[in-house]
């Protein structure tokens, strides 16, 4: 428990009255809460007013025993501090965004010779036009497949387009013009990357205009057959068109939150509005967050906004921030403009915020409902299996091979019933050779739980994919590494279809000790739930296997090029790094290469160009 009001008075009445961070400490010296103030003597002191009447506040403030502070010299300096203490220290109750993962985005080089549309995961000011970012790897192949549809630039890279000295496949079938081999001057190739670039920022109207004077001027001049490209290139734009959803009169770019609360658990919606349209929709949930609306939205804000992410120059949020200015201040240098972060109260603005907040509570609502199922599921596993608690965390095993070549182990971890990815792990396998699925399985758990049994970090279930044979080596495994104590069980597919206890039995689940498969119905939502475990694990090892399997016989073509030996083939890849970058180089980059002459680097270069 916390200290009384007093003590906390005294270390408070001696805090700085600048700005800066306040750290809050447990009894065990855990850091509690990360926050930053204009005024730190002030900000704390608000915590300890009897008038404070909110839940949250007097939740934290009866754990808080020590309140430590640091100094900055500026409000910027301990936004910035406030950030990199929340991700050094990881505090319980701060706003923590474990989403780091980087979103695609489509970028085009105007700046180079005869451009192309390709997909980068980092922002960088370099000249170049940025669209996106998209959180979806499959909305950016469908944009990128529509745009090649209707504009045929180019789609090789850099490295191919250099070396090419013919047109390819794409020219044949008119869905590219062959810049590369000059079939088209650079201001025609300029127009078809300006359509582009007006197709993106959504600004169509004006682009279908372009089109068509471009296609009355090609029938004017009797050059019908270009007319009618041009024309089949307006159809398929107004067809396209009619399915994108407008949010926004104003075509302009702007990023939309909203938030859902109940109690400590938070959940946060963005909206990605691009040249008035919407291209992306998140959310965000959080738990135990006992600050006030505004601080979590501030903290949040300021972790969403990392180095390399698109800063739009109209930020919407949902609560009233104090510190909406300064962070505006710290995004525009990231931005290079200016960047306004308001809460709307009126007009398109606010209804824009309205549609994010009914997002996040519709998340809200269906992340509560998938939880209620899940625990349904660990319910009946713990009486299904026999085990003293609903399983918490369980780590499935797969072994993926063929005939025993590159061979691999993947682990993935459920936690209260959804994934964990940051705890997936991958194996490849070291100490067995040929096909031997127990032996692999074997090394597998004894490297994990040799670790987990030093680290006190075993699991409530040990999920093991394979039948009867695949569970007695699980079980010795976690014997021989002193985990003996930890519950396995094993899931296999039945051999036939068979019935027990008028149950149609796809599925087989064997525990340890016991003769017969454990009998469950093909609904029923425990076996629905090992299920999804098992063919998470298999999905993740299969992944894995074909990765090492495309770079094993790259690596193996690279030795029967005409005159690359043993010392060749290990200089190509200290070059280049990698047997897929080496089949991409161009001529010349090979012959640069120490050890590599003019002969070898023409025969490697025609190997991955026969034609």
């Amino acid at each position: 428990m916390g200290v009384t009001p007093t003590e906390l008075e005294r270390q408070i009445k001696t805090a700085p009255t600048g700005p800066g961070v306040y750290v809050m400490r447990d009894n065990k010296d855990r850091i509690l809460y990360v926050g930053k103030a204009k005024n730190l003597r002030a900000r704390t002191r608000a915590y300890l007013r009897e008038t404070d009447t909110r839940y949250s506040v007097q939740f934290l403030m009866a754990r808080v025993t020590q309140i430590e502070f640091i100094e900055t010299d500026t409000e910027k300096e301990a936004l910035l501090l406030e950030n990199n203490l929340i991700k050094q220290h990881k505090p319980r109750y701060n706003i923590r965004l474990r989403d780091d993962k980087t979103y695609v985005s489509l970028r085009v080089n105007v700046r180079g010779t005869s451009p192309r549309v390709e997909v980068v995961r980092r922002y960088t000011r370099d000249g170049a036009l940025y669209f996106g970012p998209y959180s979806s790897a499959q909305a950016v192949r469908e944009t990128l497949r529509l745009i090649h549809y209707l504009f045929p630039i180019r789609k090789c890279s850099d490295n191919v387009f250099r070396s090419r000295s013919r047109p390819c496949l794409f020219y044949q079938i008119k869905q590219c013009v062959a810049p590369c081999v000059g079939y088209v001057n650079e201001s025609e190739y300029r127009a078809l990357i300006d359509d582009v670039v007006l197709f993106l920022k959504g600004r169509n109207d004006e682009l279908i205009r372009r089109l068509k004077s471009r296609m009355q001027e090609e029938a004017d001049e009797l050059n019908f057959e270009e007319a009618a490209r041009l024309r089949d290139r307006v159809r398929s734009l107004e067809r396209t068109l009619e399915k994108q959803k407008i949010v926004s009169v104003e075509k302009a770019d702007r990023d939309v939150f909203g938030m859902y609360r109940e109690g400590e658990n938070v959940t946060v919606a963005f909206l990605g509005v691009r040249g008035g349209k919407l291209l992306d929709t998140r959310t965000y949930s959080f738990s135990s967050q006992q600050a006030p609306d505004d601080e979590v939205f501030s903290s949040f804000l300021s972790q969403f906004y990392r180095e390399g992410v698109f800063v739009p120059r109209d930020i919407f949020v949902p609560v009233e921030i104090a510190d909406a200015n300064l962070l505006g201040e710290v995004l525009r240098e990231r931005r290079g403009g200016p960047v306004r972060v308001v809460h709307p109260q009126r007009g398109e603005k606010a209804a824009l915020v309205r549609m994010a907040n009914k997002n996040a509570e519709g998340a809200f609502r269906s992340a509560r409902t998938r939880q209620a199922s899940g625990q349904r599921a660990l319910e009946e596993l713990k009486d299904k299996l026999n085990l003293p608690e609903p399983p918490r965390r369980i780590e499935c095993f797969d072994i993926s091979n063929i005939h025993g070549t590159s061979a691999v182990g993947a682990m993935v971890v459920f936690e209260d019933g959804d994934p964990a990815k940051s705890r997936y792990r991958r194996f490849k396998i070291k100490s067995v050779e040929g096909v031997d699925d127990f032996g692999m399985m074997y090394e597998v758990l004894v490297r994990r739980y040799k670790r987990a049994v030093a680290e006190d970090d075993l699991p409530d279930l040990v999920l093991i994919d394979g039948g009867k044979g695949h569970l007695s080596t699980a079980v010795q495994a976690l014997k021989d590494v002193g985990a003996d104590d930890t519950h396995v069980a094993s899931i296999a597919k039945g051999r036939e279809r068979r019935r027990r206890a008028g149950y149609r039995v796809p599925e087989e689940v064997y525990l340890p000790g016991r003769k017969n498969p454990v009998v469950m119905p093909e609904s029923s939502p425990a076996l629905l739930f090992l299920q999804r475990v098992r063919d998470e694990a298999h999905r993740f090892a299969i992944s894995y296997h074909r990765r090492l399997r495309k770079k094993s016989t790259i690596r193996s073509q690279l030795s029967t090029i005409p005159g690359v030996g043993p010392k060749r083939l290990r200089a190509l890849l200290r070059h280049f790094g990698s047997a897929k970058k080496v089949a991409s180089a161009s001529l010349e980059e090979l012959a640069a290469v120490p050890g590599i002459n003019k002969r070898v680097a023409e025969s490697t270069w025609r190997f991955f160009h026969p034609s």
